[in-house]
């Protein structure tokens, strides 16, 4: 097995061993003390007398934000597959990461949803790199919030702070400029079994010579075929509204999609399909997995395909 994937699964398996004990303990300290710790509402959205359907997204973890204000730990790991046609005639990323979610109040939330390890293999013309990816945190607040008609809309803000731990043959993967201003709008609807959800943001460079900025949107929904097994279709896209310079020329068209920023300046859109599912243990453990392709043919793009595997431990 390629060492890279044993050190990806390894990682997965400890950020689910670490969302797993935190779900754990969830249950006992609500035990102890209700909904409250010093002072916030860890139910957030959840719990008797609000929403009592919840099933996040899978795909575009980054971007794709869940409307519902939340107290979780969610592991993830995926597989990304770099295309033959991409400058380096193929490769792998394997990424592992930890979100947290803490729910302040009802309608108010923290968020840290991009962190992690990467590990980057090219076939050709690169050489193999690991390190970590950049932090992004914020805040979101449910704007409505209708449990009645399991209704909710929330606005967002997160700030990804550049950590720059990731260059190979001279291009800084993820740039090296200020970071990035993450402004975002997700809603979600169920209909009985059916469940919808939406989302848009735009993620604004704070050094546009150094960084990409791009327009995310997603649309998500899911169907409770079994009690507690939840089918997912997700569609996501991504579409840079103002290029860099940081590469030009026959690199230019470079896109990293969501993870990585390559600051081209000739960067366009791509648009994914995914597919997979949830399945609800209890209200504390859901475990999700699918797989992700592009819809759009552009031989620049990063994206191959995905393979997703989570485990979300809520409070």
């Amino acid at each position: 097995m390629p060492q890279g994937l044993v050190h990806g699964l390894k990682s997965a398996l400890a950020l689910s061993a670490l969302a797993l004990t935190a779900g754990l303990a969830s249950p006992l300290a609500a035990e102890e003390s209700g909904s409250n710790f010093l002072g916030l509402d860890l139910e957030g959205s959840l719990g008797e007398g609000r929403h009592s359907r919840y099933v996040p997204p899978l795909t575009n973890p980054i971007f794709n934000e869940t409307p519902y204000i939340t107290t979780e730990a969610r592991g993830i790991y995926f597989y990304h597959d770099i295309p033959d046609d991409f400058v380096t005639e193929g490769g792998n990323v394997h990424l592992a990461a930890l979100q947290l979610r803490l729910a302040i109040t009802e309608r108010l939330g923290f968020i840290a949803t991009k962190d992690g390890y990467a590990d980057l293999n090219f076939d050709e013309v690169l050489e193999d790199e690991e390190g970590f990816a950049n932090i992004a945190f914020g805040f979101k607040y449910a704007v409505i919030s209708d449990p009645e008609n399991e209704g909710i809309l929330t606005a967002g803000l997160r700030y990804e702070i550049p950590i720059a731990d990731l260059e190979t043959g001279g291009i800084e993967l993820q740039g090296n400029g200020d970071g990035f201003l993450n402004p975002f709008i997700t809603g979600a609807r169920a209909f009985g079994d059916l469940g919808l959800q939406a989302s848009l943001g735009a993620n604004f460079a704070l050094d546009p010579d150094e960084d990409n900025s791009l327009l995310h949107y997603s649309l998500h929904a899911n169907y409770e075929l079994l009690p507690g097994f939840f089918p997912i279709v997700e569609l996501n896209g991504f579409t840079a509204f103002n290029n860099a310079d940081r590469l030009t020329g026959a690199l230019g068209e470079l896109d990293g999609v969501d993870v990585l920023n390559f600051g081209s300046d000739d960067r366009g859109t791509t648009v994914t399909l995914g597919g997979g599912a949830r399945y609800r243990l209890n209200d504390h453990f859901q475990f999700g997995t699918g797989a992700e392709i592009p819809l759009t043919d552009r031989d620049d793009t990063i994206f191959g395909y995905r393979l997703y595997f989570d485990v979300v431990a809520s409070f």
